[in-house]
């Protein structure tokens, strides 16, 4: 036979109310002979029918104590406690970084709207472009000014056609910028 104790007993061992412990007679189908429960079998009926409290983990507190200060913020209901090492900021610090945060997205949706910003995907797109016709127009730039060239006899004449045309290059490099992305070099650089 096994050992049998009261409901009112075995809620103790618990640590639960009375009142939970009759409801949890019923609600987890233990089986009680006159008023009285096997402990064990009750313990483990109502421990795999019954979700454990978010606070369970907590040690119990005298009668009277006040809860630990920043329970709740540190990990969240049921969550483990940091380390003490680990220092947890308070509500207000973390409230304020929020703020903070909302501020620089509103600001930035702002400026987005504004027309300041320009999309990723189209900057990619023209810079793309723009360089392939680059390495083009430099690929073929010795097939272009090999006949002006040719016939030229000091050093300093060749690099003054060499010259001419880099910087070709480069002004249509600022121009198809200008064109694509509505952006103008030449003001950035000053």
């Amino acid at each position: 036979m096994p050992n049998l104790t009261t409901i009112a007993e075995w809620a103790k061992t618990e640590g639960i109310s009375r009142q939970s412990a009759y409801d949890a007679v019923k609600r987890c189908d233990i089986p009680v002979t006159d008023g009285k429960v096997d402990p064990e079998y009750a313990s483990h009926r109502y421990r795999s029918n019954t979700r454990q409290r978010a606070n369970g983990n907590r040690p119990d507190l005298p009668a009277g104590a006040a809860q630990p200060a920043g329970a709740a913020g540190s990990g969240g209901a049921g969550g483990t406690e940091p380390p003490k090492s680990a220092k947890v900021p308070g509500y207000d610090s973390s409230r304020a970084r929020r703020e903070a945060a909302e501020a620089e997205l509103a600001e930035l949706k702002l400026a987005e709207q504004a027309g300041k910003f320009l999309l990723r995907e189209d900057v990619d797109s023209c810079v793309f472009e723009v360089a392939r016709s680059m390495r083009d127009g430099l690929m073929n730039c010795a097939r272009r000014i090999a006949a002006d060239v040719a016939p030229l006899t000091t050093a300093e004449e060749c690099e003054d056609v060499i010259d001419r045309e880099h910087r070709i290059l480069l002004e249509s490099l600022a121009h198809a910028f200008g064109e694509k992305l509505g952006v103008q070099l030449e003001e950035l650089a000053q």
